[in-house]
């Protein structure tokens, strides 16, 4: 799951007049769109600390002064053309050369999203169509959807992002778990009832992302047909998102019957030197390629 596709994919399971009700309370980001071949929408998570989900405090994720600004914690990129529709995971410690700061594309949100835009633009992915989502408004989404029903292969746990699920199996979970499974990066399994550090897969963030989402779609689906349900999603999602400047209804009407699958995770080399830091690869660039992307600006 990403954060923001999931929070999207509960705006586009909604009728006329709750979409109605959602457009006048999103806010706008102002951005220069780079152009390219068929229509690609570049969804991002943020890590933004001065707005953090209900029933946390700051000793949860940290500070403003901690940890200012904002970073793009979850990136997903739907390409849609005539030939298919592909979405693509991008890790978010990839470095890039075309942000205003050059450094990892989690950071480049940090000088605002053009940025980003320009940083993802310099790997050959194009904008068409630019939405965001930040840590209080993706769990609030969950809540209001009723929470998730996920399935756990086994006990996990990871302080630092404040996840503690203590059992395996098919069990319900609320918005602030739900966020805490996609952010954790530090996780450990109990085995022999003692906790142990996990084997940490570089792109454990993005896969992760992709189950909570296809957790959310389906918990989003059962519960359109109870209108204050989905009422209630329509509130939460409104105060949720943010896109640019030109996408409209039409647009996110569009990206409903595209036909979206789960997220692959966009190729990049393997951590440096013990840090997180990563480097685009040739398989990077031919999987962008791939997917008929192409970059004009």
């Amino acid at each position: 799951m990403g954060l923001t596709l999931a929070v999207l994919s509960v705006v586009l399971g909604l009728g006329a007049a709750e979409l109605a009700v959602l457009a006048g309370r999103v806010d706008r980001l102002d951005v220069v769109l780079p152009d390219g071949p068929g229509t690609t929408w570049v969804l991002v998570g943020l890590d933004f600390r001065a707005h953090l989900p209900a029933g946390t405090t700051s000793r949860d994720f940290g500070t403003t002064a901690q940890v200012p600004g904002s970073r793009a914690d979850v990136i997903l990129v739907v390409h849609v053309a005539a030939s298919g529709t592909t979405m693509l995971s991008v890790p978010r410690d990839l470095v890039v050369a075309g942000a205003a700061t050059p450094g990892r594309l989690a950071l480049s949100w940090l000088d605002g999203p053009q940025s980003t835009v320009d940083a993802l633009c310099g790997i050959g992915i194009p904008t068409d169509h630019l939405v965001t989502v930040d840590l209080g408004g993706f769990a609030a989404v969950v809540d209001a959807a009723g929470g998730l029903e996920v399935d756990v292969p086994a006990p996990v746990r990871d302080p630092q992002a404040g996840l503690e699920l203590p059992s395996a199996g098919r069990q319900h979970v609320d918005g602030r778990t739900a966020l805490a499974m996609v952010r954790s990066r530090h996780p450990e399994e109990l085995v022999d009832g003692a906790w142990t550090p996990a084997t940490v897969d570089p792109d454990g963030r993005a896969a992760m992302a992709g189950t909570v989402l296809g957790a959310l779609t389906d918990t989003v689906r059962r519960s359109a047909a109870s209108p204050w349900r989905a009422h209630a999603l329509a509130w939460s999602a409104s105060a949720a998102l943010t896109m640019d400047r030109h996408t409209g209804l039409a647009d996110l009407g569009s990206l409903l019957r595209a036909d979206l699958g789960r997220p692959v995770v966009l190729p990049v080399g393997e951590p440096v030197g013990g840090t997180v830091t990563r480097f685009a690869t040739p398989e990077t660039h031919a999987a962008v390629e791939a997917a008929g992307m192409s970059c004009a600006g």
